[in-house]
């Protein structure tokens, strides 16, 4: 079963799930009207290239978790073996993926990293690193180590069908975030196509958290979930207009 995405659930089982969860929201004239604002900031993509692309930032989104330093809080059965098991910081890894993986081109990879990095951004985002030299006091170097089960993760997904392209895993380091962050900063003035990440977090998130929601089965959760993907639907709908 490991990866595992939390205590009895296997990051394969959340990946697919969320993507379940995403598509049941998501209309095809959101993928027209993404692909349309995208040319307008001159990424040329197809309607169904945009499609692939929604798919695999939510069954990715939480590939970071894959991080040797979360799969050692559990057994192989995803039973966790330490009390709290915590993936703090695991966007990180999840937006180095996309980043550095040139299977996409690159305007499209920096939105999908800036989608990545933000999808827990009622917790933490990328304006919460305001020094991207200074690691977190908290921060491990093993979160970044990704490659052992991030690879189990894809070549699941790729058995299933789910994902064709040729993405790689590897072992990340902090500074290759900092590397990120200071690169996105330095276009940030300038590249106004970077706002439009947004379009492939609003899928992220629903599916996520309706999927997280149903696994975890807390009503006081499953309540605040409730309103907060309403509202992410909410905001979908209103990007499938032009």
């Amino acid at each position: 079963m490991r990866p595992c995405a939390y205590t009895n659930q296997s990051l394969l089982d959340h990946s697919i799930g969320s993507y379940r969860e995403a598509v049941k929201l998501v209309s095809d004239n959101y993928y027209r009207v993404t692909a349309k604002r995208l040319e307008r900031m001159g990424i040329t993509l197809t309607v169904e290239e945009v499609k692939d692309l929604v798919k695999e930032a939510v069954l990715l989104h939480d590939i970071g978790k894959a991080g040797e330093y979360y799969q050692e809080q559990y057994d192989d059965e995803c039973n966790a073996k330490v009390k709290t098991p915590s993936f703090m910081y695991h966007e990180i890894g999840s937006a180095l993926f996309f980043y550095y993986n040139k299977e996409v081109k690159k305007e499209v990879r920096e939105l999908l990293a800036l989608a990545a990095i933000n999808h827990l951004n009622a917790i933490r985002g990328i304006g919460d690193f305001e020094d991207p030299l200074k690691m977190p006091s908290d921060f491990k170097n093993s979160m970044l180590k990704m490659e052992k089960y991030g690879s189990v993760l894809l070549d699941s997904l790729r058995r299933e069908g789910l994902i064709t392209r040729d993405f790689t895993v590897k072992d990340y380091k902090f500074e290759d975030f900092s590397d990120m962050l200071i690169a996105l900063a330095k276009k940030n003035v300038t590249a106004k196509y970077l706002k439009l990440y947004n379009l492939f977090l609003a899928p992220v998130m629903v599916g996520d958290n309706l999927n997280s929601s149903f696994v975890r089965n807390s009503s006081s959760v499953n309540e605040r979930k409730t309103r907060f993907v309403k509202l992410l639907e909410d905001e979908i709908n209103a990007n499938s207009t032009l």
